[in-house]
């Protein structure tokens, strides 16, 4: 941003008022240095020359370990440093502070902070040649999310409603399609290392697509995804970025260090738990430092973690742009949700909030993944299907694969009452699969999932794979196929 005698009046009003707000927050209680120090700096953020003081020196004095700036905390600092003390002092010292601290109230400061970023969104689009004045009664009403969309909107209109997002050519299947079909170009990343079959239906993970994993709370959707999806565009030399509104950073790291350990390392000596407890012996200490190095030797760079607080479709698309953009190829969502829950709208939300992220993949040409959670009321269902998603069975249509998953029931072991008859098909001699089924014996004292592919744009939908599961080392073994029941218990 340019200096602030640089812009017009009716931008600039206030703007004392909006950094002293979410400054004096800061100094209220330190401890909110900590939020948004990554997110603020002076230089480029601030405006007003008391603005950049007070925030740079609560900055100092936070980095210092000041939980409190109470006068004699304030003094103490800057004794000795006579440029600043001198600052303070004819800045009104101590009164000055106090008198501004005193009429607001720190629970505020997400909103003092989105007023400060929202006014210099507005200063950078003047910057950028954009007539923000005109409108400016009407933008001074919006929250910077608001804002963002409403010229997201404007611009859409813009370049993709005047035909930019049109394209017409002739349907001719020429030599280009033909070299296409011979190389195999309609191939996605392969995932095959992870479960074959289920690679085999879906012919790979594809580009400027939407997939669906879904499943009930709890059954292990993000463990899935990270084995089978995450290790295996990684393992191929892919980006992918995780965009999480549930779990946080460290769940998310203890999968995939139990991930590596099984997968990688071949150990199964520290599960997930045991990480958590702490207190490990030498030999696992060993192990967790081998497996770090794995990841820095293999992965390191290629894999980014964001972690958002609501169910804000634009919060999602804005993070997978900026991502796409980085070379980011592959995007992993979890999880997918109206923002409002209660709304009456909510299946419409969902269904356009899915054909908003088709475009983002379409136009970035990047493969999103995005997990979903099935409706609690229908948990004693057998057979698994669109229908199941809660309040969003419509984004089927919108997706090129969904998948859902759920555990299998002890009477769906063999010899049960609704038995689930697993089966493999056999090989021949030369090692290619046969037509014969070769039934399979489950151990009941292990865990099994089953996997329904619903819909796939690359075969027939409706298989059922059946995996074997251990959670505490995240290791998914694909058994083979079966057939439950249509039916809910």
């Amino acid at each position: 941003m340019n200096s602030l005698d640089s812009y017009p009046s009716e931008l600039t009003e206030n703007r004392e008022q909006i950094e002293a707000s979410f400054i004096f927050c800061l100094w209220k209680n330190p401890d909110l240095y900590d939020d948004y120090k990554k997110e603020i700096r002076a230089d480029r953020d601030l405006l007003t020359e008391d603005g950049k003081f007070y925030y740079t020196l609560g900055l100092e004095m936070s980095n210092m370990n000041y939980r409190s700036f109470d006068d004699a905390s304030i003094f103490s600092y800057i004794e000795g440093k006579d440029a600043i003390k001198n600052g303070f002092i004819r800045r009104g010292g101590i009164k000055t502070v106090d008198e501004i601290k005193s009429i607001l109230n720190e629970e505020n400061i997400d909103t003092y902070f989105d007023e400060l970023i929202k006014s210099n969104m507005l200063l950078q689009l003047y910057d950028k040649g954009f007539n923000v004045t005109k409108e400016l009664d009407k933008f001074k009403k919006m929250t910077s999310s608001q804002l963002y969309s409403y010229f997201e909107y404007q611009l859409d209109n813009v370049f993709l409603g005047r035909g930019a997002g049109v394209k017409i050519e002739d349907l001719d299947l020429g030599d280009d399609f033909i070299a296409s079909i011979e190389n195999g170009e309609e191939m996605g990343l392969s995932y095959a290392a992870a479960a074959p079959l289920l690679n085999y239906h879906t012919l790979g993970l594809h580009k400027s697509n939407v997939q669906i994993f879904a499943g009930f709370s709890g059954t292990g959707k993000t463990s899935f995804c990270i084995r089978s999806y995450v290790m295996s565009i990684l393992d191929q030399g892919e980006k992918i970025t995780i965009i999480a509104n549930e779990m946080n950073k460290r769940a998310w790291q203890h999968i995939f260090m139990a991930t590596i350990l099984s997968h990688k390392i071949g150990y199964y000596g520290l599960p997930r738990k045991r990480q958590k407890m702490g207190n490990l012996n030498e030999e696992q200490l060993n192990k967790l430092r081998e497996a770090k190095k794995y990841y820095e030797d293999h992965y390191k760079g290629r894999i980014k973690f964001a972690k958002i607080y609501d169910y804000s479709i634009n919060d999602v698309k804005r993070i997978m742009r900026k991502m796409a953009k980085q070379g980011f190829g592959f995007m992993l969502y979890d999880t997918f949700k109206a923002e409002d829950a209660s709304s009456t709208t909510v299946t419409g939300e969902l269904v356009e909030a899915s054909k908003q992220l088709l475009q983002v993949a379409e136009k970035e040409n990047i493969g999103i993944i995005i997990t979903m959670q099935l409706a609690i009321y229908m948990e004693n269902t057998r057979y698994l299907t669109a229908a199941c998603l809660s309040n969003a069975k419509g984004v089927k249509e919108i997706v090129s694969e969904l998948v859902l998953t759920r555990p299998l029931w002890e009477d769906e072991f063999p010899g049960k009452k609704y038995d689930v008859k697993p089966y493999r098909f056999k090989k021949d001699s030369k090692g290619k699969y046969t037509k014969t089924k070769e039934y399979l014996e489950l151990d009941p004292n292990k865990k099994y999932k089953l996997v329904f592919l619903d819909k796939t744009r690359n075969d027939e939908g409706e298989t059922v794979i059946l995996f074997q599961f251990d959670g505490a080392w995240n290791k998914w073994t694909e058994l083979g196929y079966c057939t439950p029941k249509h039916q809910r218990t």
